[in-house]
């Protein structure tokens, strides 16, 4: 998406960091249409991936209020050309036994996993890019999609 903008945090891992982080973006009006949070490589420290739609303006203001917050370490836009992205996604499908060689063969030909199978339901894992991730999930669709998990995106710097 053009105007779709990729921001990481590096944060202090304490309460409330995520408040003062979503509320910034509240009160500016801006929508995060994915925030993913865990643990960075350094002790104490999280890492936050938000992705947001806005301009270039935006963004940088977007930056630049982030980096006034205390518990923000480093506040960077990632360049699209730039970044590695992927997203998680668990699949529950009802699925009848006579329809898992039709969805074996669609979760190879996606490299995607099956992680568990029962009498009535398939569970699979995908990873990818967001448009991977949205390709696999219309593939599926039409076998019965009963519980659908997406992460939300994480990205890194080239």
């Amino acid at each position: 998406m053009e105007n779709q903008k990729t921001i990481s945090l590096l944060v202090k891992d304490h309460p409330g960091v995520m408040q003062r982080i979503t509320s910034l973006f509240t009160r500016r009006g801006y929508n995060m249409e994915s925030i993913t949070v865990g643990p960075s490589e350094e002790t104490g420290l999280s890492r936050i991936t938000i992705i947001t739609i806005c301009d270039e303006s935006q963004a940088d203001q977007i930056i630049f209020q982030l980096q006034k917050l205390m518990e923000v370490f480093e506040a960077t836009l990632l360049g699209p050309k730039k970044t590695v992205t992927r997203e998680l996604a668990l699949i529950k499908m009802n699925v009848e036994p006579n329809r898992y060689g039709e969805i074996f063969n669609l979760v190879e030909r996606n490299h995607a996993t099956v992680l568990d199978i029962s009498s009535k339901t398939m569970v699979i894992q995908a990873v990818g890019d967001t448009e991977r991730i949205d390709e696999i999930v219309a593939q599926l669709t039409p076998y019965g999609i009963c519980q659908l998990s997406r992460t939300g995106v994480m990205a890194m710097e080239k």
